[in-house]
């Protein structure tokens, strides 16, 4: 049953997941933590987080299943796709997304009409200046067309600060959000009964799914054809698959640039240019990778396996969708040697965000974890040895740059 109105709603549009809370009176509310996943079946019909993965397996994975669409928001080359006979940009799909989230938001409360929204954004969406600019441009364009109003902008790792437990002395907290697509850190100085004096604010457009890509490109590619070799007709140069055609395979959500019309004809002739016959199978495990919308599936069980690695020594990785059969052993001290260069950029926007604030790192007191991506042992490991005087503290994984949001409400409407 509706609830009377909050007064300040704050909306965590993540890459991986979207999470809203709502201000009751001096504290915030969680109403709806859902993956950030769009399924469109035909024309008229559209479907959104969990919803979207199970109605996209029961219709036998027909039409555009999207994921991961925050990725897309500064890449420059990305003006937009073709949606059942529609072409559609970026903003235009963040927007049914958010659209769907308010729809839910008003099914909890009175009317949010005139309620502040704060709505996170990450420190960083590209260490590119101009790419940055787009995306800020963009993501604001689909706020607007989602109908938003009264909205402000606050970058999540802020958000996530704001959330934080009280410290009962002053200390120097470095906040890392650590999540899917972006990781964004947040320098503040504690103030016990007043406001944190936030110093800096920084971040890497890489986290989680990055890692996921370091592993596919180390241990997954030589399934679906990194050595094929191919003749073009008429020609007695022996070529191998271009390199950006497998960067783009690594990462489940680029696989849409792959069916563009002309890459996608340039695949399927490869079927009659094979030098070796018996490569067949692995370009067929490309293709159908592909063409069957499986990226998230295998991404999943990507994540799956990252998960058992934090806990464990040895995993097993499987995957299996004919014609695809995948089945390695992984230990964890190799996966960590895979994502060391994207683990080593993650810190340095750490260390860097100390650098803006003109702290040194031996100075900060409190290193403050939050999102998915800051379980992975290794991660953990090597930022928490930059700041060799910090106490460790962890906030709710999912949730806590929602609650910031909402709770920044008390400080600028009050």
């Amino acid at each position: 049953m509706p609830t009377q109105k909050p007064s300040c709603i704050g909306i965590d549009f993540g890459t991986t997941n979207t999470c809203v809370a709502l201000l009751e009176g001096q504290s915030a509310r969680v109403i709806a933590l859902d993956k950030s996943l769009m399924y469109f079946p035909n024309r008229k019909e559209a479907f959104f987080g969990k919803n979207a993965i199970e109605q996209y397996f029961e219709r036998e994975m027909e039409g555009r299943f999207f994921q991961s669409v925050k990725r897309l928001l500064p890449n420059s080359q990305f003006t937009g796709t073709a949606l059942i006979g529609a072409y559609v940009k970026v903003e235009d799909l963040i927007a049914r997304f958010l659209i769907m989230m308010m729809e839910r938001i008003e099914k909890e409360v009175v009317s949010i009409r005139g309620v502040p929204i704060h709505m996170g954004r990450p420190a960083r969406y590209s260490l590119d200046p101009e790419n940055e600019a787009l995306a800020i441009t963009r993501f604001e364009k689909a706020c607007k067309l989602a109908g938003f109003e009264n909205l402000k902008f606050i970058e999540e790792p802020v958000a996530a600060s704001r959330a934080a437990e009280s410290f009962s002395k002053e200390e120097m907290v470095l906040v890392a959000d650590l999540g899917g697509g972006t990781s964004d850190y947040t320098l503040y100085k504690s103030k016990p009964g007043k406001t944190p004096e936030v110093l800096s604010v920084h971040g890497a457009p890489v986290a989680g799914d990055a890692l996921d890509s370091d592993f596919f490109q180390a241990r997954l590619l030589e399934f679906f054809g990194s050595t094929i070799q191919y003749q073009r007709p008429f020609s007695s140069n022996v070529l191998t698959l271009p390199a950006n055609l497998m960067r783009l395979l690594s990462k489940w959500h680029h696989h849409a640039f792959l069916r563009e019309a002309s890459t996608w004809n340039f695949i399927l002739s490869l079927r009659n240019e094979l030098v070796d016959p018996l490569q067949k199978p692995l370009l067929e495990n490309f293709i159908t990778l592909v063409e069957e919308n499986l990226g998230y599936q295998l991404h999943q069980e990507v994540e799956e396996m990252k998960i058992r690695l934090s806990q464990e020594d040895q995993s097993d990785f499987s995957f299996k969708s004919y014609p695809i059969g995948i089945q390695v052993s992984v230990k964890r001290t190799e996966f960590e040697s895979i994502i060391t260069e994207t683990t080593s950029t993650i810190n340095q926007a750490a260390l860097e965000t100390c650098k803006r604030g003109g702290v040194s790192p031996s100075e900060v007191t409190v290193l403050q974890f939050t999102g998915g991506t800051s379980k992975v042992p290794y991660i953990r490991k090597i930022i928490s040895q930059s700041f060799p005087n910090a106490k460790l503290v962890d906030q709710e994984v999912f949730t806590a740059v929602a609650e910031g949001l909402a709770l920044m409400g008390l400080d600028s409407y009050s």
